[in-house]
């Protein structure tokens, strides 16, 4: 969407500027030591006791999504089990500071949507939204995405950035972008129709506890 500003002042003229939010990166959140080095022990743990348990990703809207391995090659874990009501308590916790800082509009939160996800050798995720539009009969809509990283020390893994895109290029066809690394006991926070994708992980050892673990939190707003 482009904004001419064109006006006189004084009998001066300014010269027209073109704004074009689409081409600015969106802002997003990055808190660091979120759950400490307890709760990250404690997630290592379910992790790898509940590695058998882990299933391929998919895309599309939930569970009636298809696994697509071009598009996205990770495994996945629903059952947080006995962790889960801490998680959602963090979580939560920094809705409404993050919704000033990012300057969003308020959400009415439904519920907190959580799943794990394990990146070993070769995995990715290629640019996408975390945004639904095909669900008219949803009682609520994802509004701001969270992820939190964790993983193993030493680390057993490379690449893996969180790559946060702007939704349009500019005129000269670029199109602006940040890579933010997946560092461990970190949570990154921006709105869901923000387009971005996770770069390819290289873990030599194809140890499933050498993985790239994230936790995915939407926050889904009431319509």
């Amino acid at each position: 969407m482009s904004v001419p500003i064109d006006q006189s002042v004084n009998g001066i003229r300014y010269v027209p500027v073109t704004v074009n939010a689409f081409e600015d990166l969106v802002p997003h959140r990055q808190i660091a030591d979120f759950m400490g080095s307890v709760m990250v022990e404690q997630l290592l743990d379910l992790a790898i006791a509940r590695a058998d348990d882990f299933a391929p990703t998919s895309v599309g809207n939930g569970g009636g999504g298809t696994v697509s391995p071009d598009i996205r090659a990770s495994l996945l874990l629903r059952d947080l089990g006995e962790l889960r009501s801490e998680l959602e308590t963090r979580f939560a916790a920094v809705l409404d500071d993050t919704v000033r800082e990012l300057r969003l509009s308020d959400i009415a939160l439904h519920s907190l949507e959580l799943e794990l996800v394990a990146h070993n050798e070769g995995a990715f995720y290629s640019e996408h939204i975390d945004t639904f539009t095909a669900r008219p009969d949803a009682q609520s809509d994802r509004a701001l995405t969270g992820v939190y990283y964790f993983h193993r020390n030493p680390k057993g893994f490379d690449g893996g950035e969180l790559r946060l895109h702007a939704i349009a290029p500019a005129a000269d066809r670029t199109r602006s972008f940040t890579d933010i690394a997946p560092t461990c006991d970190t949570f990154i926070l921006f709105p869901s129709w923000v387009p971005h994708e996770v770069r390819r992980v290289s873990c030599p050892s194809g140890a499933f506890a050498d993985s790239r673990f994230a936790l995915n939190c939407w926050y889904r707003s009431a319509r």
